[in-house]
């Protein structure tokens, strides 16, 4: 009997089972003959030199979100430990066939109709929710830890489009007409406004910071992103990428993706150059977010949900059933789920390499923005009640 030495070998053997159980021998056939089980990393791993093939594909999808796991503050792995890749690849449809559920933890009424809040952020540290809405400048901040809210006593002119936290800071962002203002959510400074980045002439309709460089990048009405160095808190670049929502790649921040209209643009963000192109959507796209590992993205726009690879060409695609849909993100914990936020509710999609996307609605009222964080797995998001009053809830 051959003994398993690495968890590489480990994955091998476990996939090549999976697939034959999924009734897929074929697949599992053309698996061997690239692996030939030798415990040997094909060349298809190298994501740097080669990025393509099935097993570099399903590698990044289940073992790396694994790997992510273990660089999580307050949690320890054993080098010995190998990666439990069966226990990753059943838990997502357990979620559903069990029943499970989001759980409210707790809410925060931001009171006033004149307010709608839309965008929403966590902390790195999952103890801060920022969010900002049409019809008034002033952030709503949300402290978990002692369960209460203050809104800005500081204000844009005009309304909030989007709401940013820096990775590893206090230091928030939101977007507004011309204007990007960073703003401290400290519970000591109230929420203070820090800096305005003034240079924008179209409205500010998306910002994100990088995952690890101090910079930040910001998107205009006139098609114009720009790019700021907050160290010295100047514009370092600027370039015209025709998009409305910006997002940079986890981890290393090489790639920014960028929607224009209904098309989702991957660009080199150092050279500002077009090296994906996803195509497919017929409404324009309205949200986006990355997965963990920066290998996968999801696009939503009013009427469907595409999902796209790196490493694939086709997406997988969900139909929304006369729901208007607002907003898309990865679940904090279960890493082949995501949530989108709609007009009429809060629902889960079940992304299965076999059978595409599944749904479970999980909440009936309308949410317009929603937030992750991995921290602590909660999700953040934004609704109004009857009253019309917007509200920040907190799941889990």
């Amino acid at each position: 009997m051959n003994l398993i030495h690495s968890p590489e070998e480990l994955f091998e053997n476990l996939l090549y089972d999976f697939l034959n159980k999924k009734g897929l021998p074929r697949t599992a056939e053309a698996f061997l003959n690239e692996t030939q089980l030798a415990g040997q990393i094909p060349d298809e791993f190298n994501q740097h030199e080669n990025p393509h093939g099935f097993l570099y594909g399903v590698w990044t999808t289940f073992c790396d979100k694994y790997n992510s796991r273990q660089y999580i503050p307050g949690t320890l792995i054993s080098e010995s430990q190998a990666p439990d890749i069966g226990a990753i690849m059943d838990s997502t449809p357990q979620i559903l066939q069990e029943g499970y559920t989001i759980q409210l933890l707790s809410s925060f009424p931001r009171d006033g109709p004149w307010n709608t809040l839309h965008s929403c952020d966590f902390s790195s540290d999952g103890k801060i929710v920022a969010s900002g809405g049409l019809g008034g400048g002033k952030p709503f901040l949300c402290y978990l830890d002692s369960n209460d809210s203050v809104t800005t006593s500081e204000s844009h002119s005009s309304s909030i489009f989007e709401v940013r936290f820096q990775p590893g800071s206090t230091i928030f962002a939101t977007s507004s007409r011309h204007t990007v203002r960073l703003w401290d959510a400290e519970r000591e400074s109230l929420g203070r406004s820090v800096f305005d980045f003034v240079g924008h002439k179209g409205t500010v309709r998306s910002l994100d910071f990088h995952p690890s460089k101090g910079i930040l990048c910001s998107s205009d009405s006139h098609d114009v992103i720009k790019v700021w160095d907050l160290n010295e808190s100047i514009m370092v670049k600027e370039f015209k990428e025709n998009g409305s929502i910006v997002r940079f790649q986890p981890g290393s921040g090489t790639l920014l993706a960028v929607a224009n209209k209904n098309v989702l643009n991957i660009l080199d963000f150092e050279n500002s150059t077009v090296v994906k192109r996803f195509q497919g959507h017929v409404e324009n796209i309205c949200s986006i977010c990355w997965d963990v590992t920066g290998n996968w993205i999801a696009s939503a726009s009013e009427d469907e949900v595409r999902v796209w690879s790196l490493v694939m060409d086709e997406p997988y695609v969900w139909l929304s059933d006369g729901k208007k849909l607002k907003s898309i993100i990865f679940h904090p914990r279960y890493h082949n789920v995501l949530v989108i936020g709609s007009s009429k509710g809060m629902d889960l999609l079940l992304l299965d390499i076999d059978v595409g996307l599944r749904m479970k609605q999980v909440y009936n009222l309308p949410t317009i923005g929603l937030a992750a964080c991995a921290q602590n797995e909660y999700i953040a998001s934004t609704t109004s009640t009857t009253s019309n009053d917007s509200v920040v809830n907190i799941w889990k």
